[in-house]
Parts: structure tokens; C-alpha cells; sequence
């Protein structure tokens, strides 16, 4: 008896004793980790942004097999969810409730019977255009469970983060430098734009009336005879700039244009200056018949996707080759210009 009433004393002192250290120690938990990614922060973003790529990058597949996640209707941006099961890391669910592209996601985070947290992922530009990439979590546990989670130590979690962020890095790494399959026959060239002056006709028209045969030409012509009459002269090519192509309603916001060396007052029916800002675009040269430059199209928007990269308004096409003096249509140059937003791949 002696014994049992010793083991019981014990017991009620190890009792006592966890609990006045669950009195006195944290309730609020915070980790964080970084690793710097050589991947654009719009890249990086896209990939935390689809919540189904946790799967591919997150550490808890290969630490618990039995896990399994189903995701919400909605997969990217404020919204995007998923939740989970596991016979050994219990259930849980994760619910973006922030998203600024591409610097910053929060998702609030609900364990299963432990109560919820938040979880975040903050992009920051780090040395030699790559990007710092921090991901954490924070939550509350109550007393007197904070004891343990506290004793327990920060290693497990922090563990779990740098795994995460080895498998993100190699993911986002690997994509960054992966050159698109359906970009094999077009080579991208990464440019400053150095920024140009225009003078030109805008409009919003259907695709079939852009593809009448005197469309361009009538519109080059009305500007031609401005530009004569107020003794200016073209600064080079001609050109076409596309503000919004919507393919579901067949219709284009764009400009017939010329270069100019300064801007001017117009004194026009109908014609415009234009000024596109100085920026870093992606160039491809296309060499055939107009009617299959949307290939080119077709290989830069797989290329943008590819590195991470976004484009802005407008989209040019210059072109480089007279018609007129060159019969050979596979000798005609287009040169197809997507001016970029951010960093690119040969800064990162």
C-alpha cells in the first residue's frame, strides 16, 4: 500500500507540477520560416495561389500516407479551400480569407477539436532578383495543452516549414527554368522596351471587321496623310497595338499605328497620339503570313505561363517587312512585343 500511495503522490505531483507550468507558459504560438526561391514572385504566387498544388509541394504526404484532402468548389484566391482527413494527424480544413498577388496570402485555419489558427505566405524581393519566401502559422492552444505544445519544442513545426519550402523551391525552380514545349519554334527574346511615341487610329471592332482586306491599309492611309500634312515624319515601323482581345465575343480594343519621335497635338478626324511606356517586354520574331501570327500569340502566352510572368496592355505587333517589296510571304517579319509586369526570368 505504501507503494501505490508513494506512486500516487508522485503522480499528483507531476500533475501539480504540469500544471503551474501551463499557468505560467505561452497559449499563443507563432512559427515562421523562409527560404529564398531563384523564381519570379509572380511565379512563385501562382503556385501557393491553387491550392491543389499542395499536394505536390506540402511535407505532410510523404510524413502521413493516410491523409487525405478534398478541395472546395473554389481552388485559387480569397475563397480557395480544402480540408483533410488523417487516421494520424487528425482533420482539419484551410479557407483563404486574404490574397494581395504576389507578395501576400492568409488562410484561416480550423483543427478538428484543438481549435483554429492562421496561416500565411509573405513574397519579398531578396539578392540577385530572387525571392524570399516566408511561411507561417500561428494559433492558439488552451491550458493545459500549451504545456505540452511549449515543452514539445519548436523543431517539429519548423521542420515541417523547411520541408514545405525545399519541396516549393524545387517546384518553383524547376518551372522557372523549364522552356514551354509549344515555344520550341519561336525563341523569346527578354527586352527593354525603350518606349515609344504613336500616332494612330483606336477602336473597338469585331474580328470580321478587322479582317476585311482594305481595313488596314484605309486606316494606315488616313494617318499617312496626317502625317504629311504636319510634315512629320514615321519613326519606324508600322504597327497595330492590342488593348483587350475577348475571343468568347469575337471582338478587339486596338490602334492602327505609326512611330513618331515626339508627341504632338492632332488635329485629326479620328487619329490619336498614343505613348507606350519604357518597360521590360518578351520579344518573339515571327517570320510567315499575317494570318498565322496567332501562333506566335499562342507561344507567348505558354511562355509567360511557364516563368510566372503577367503581361500588360498593349500588346504590339510591328511590322518590320514592306509587302509591297517582298513577294515572299516567309520572309515577312512580325515582331510580336508583350511588355511585362515585374521581374523577369533573367533577373531572378
Amino acid at each position: 500500500m505504501k507503494v501505490l500511495k508513494t506512486i500516487g503522490i508522485v503522480l499528483l505531483a507531476l500533475v501539480a507540477i504540469w500544471l503551474i507550468a501551463a499557468a505560467i507558459m505561452p497559449k499563443h504560438f507563432e512559427y515562421e520560416r523562409s527560404t529564398d526561391i531563384n523564381a519570379s514572385k509572380d511565379l512563385v504566387f501562382s503556385i501557393i495561389d491553387d491550392v491543389k498544388t499542395m499536394n505536390e509541394w506540402g511535407p505532410w504526404q510523404a510524413e502521413d500516407p493516410t491523409i487525405k484532402t478534398t478541395f472546395g468548389e473554389k481552388t485559387t484566391g480569397v475563397g480557395a479551400s480544402y480540408s483533410w482527413t488523417s487516421k494520424k494527424s487528425g482533420s482539419g480544413s484551410s479557407t483563404v480569407t486574404e490574397s494581395t498577388p504576389p507578395t501576400y496570402q492568409k488562410s484561416h485555419l480550423e483543427f478538428e477539436g484543438e481549435g483554429g489558427g492562421e496561416g500565411w505566405f509573405k513574397l519579398e524581393d531578396a539578392a540577385n532578383g530572387a525571392t524570399k519566401t516566408s511561411w507561417g502559422m500561428s494559433f492558439d492552444t488552451p491550458f493545459p495543452f500549451n504545456a505540452f505544445m511549449a515543452l514539445m519544442g519548436s523543431g517539429s513545426i519548423n521542420k515541417m516549414f523547411d520541408t514545405g519550402l525545399a519541396n516549393l523551391k524545387a517546384m518553383a525552380e524547376k518551372k522557372a527554368a523549364e522552356a514551354p514545349a509549344s515555344t520550341s519554334k519561336f525563341k523569346v527574346n527578354e527586352v527593354d522596351f525603350p518606349g515609344q511615341n504613336y500616332l494612330g487610329i483606336r477602336e473597338k471592332i469585331s474580328f470580321d471587321q478587322m479582317a476585311n482586306p482594305g481595313f488596314y491599309g484605309q486606316r494606315l492611309g488616313q494617318i499617312m496623310g496626317l502625317l504629311e500634312k504636319m510634315k512629320m515624319e514615321m519613326a519606324g515601323p508600322a504597327t497595330n497595338l492590342y488593348y483587350t482581345w475577348d475571343e468568347a465575343n469575337k471582338m478587339t480594343d486596338m490602334a492602327v499605328v505609326v512611330p513618331i519621335k515626339t508627341t504632338a497635338a492632332v488635329n485629326g478626324k479620328n487619329i490619336s497620339s498614343f505613348e507606350v511606356p519604357a518597360g521590360k517586354a518578351l520579344v518573339i520574331d515571327y517570320y510567315g503570313a499575317y494570318e498565322g501570327v496567332g501562333e506566335a500569340h499562342y507561344a507567348m502566352d505558354d511562355y509567360l505561363k511557364a516563368k510566372g510572368l503577367k503581361s500588360k496592355a498593349p500588346v504590339l505587333e510591328q511590322y518590320i517587312t514592306n509587302p509591297e517589296q517582298e513577294p515572299d510571304t516567309s520572309k515577312w517579319l512580325t515582331k510580336v512585343v508583350y511588355l511585362v509586369e515585374g521581374p523577369m526570368a533573367a533577373e531572378q
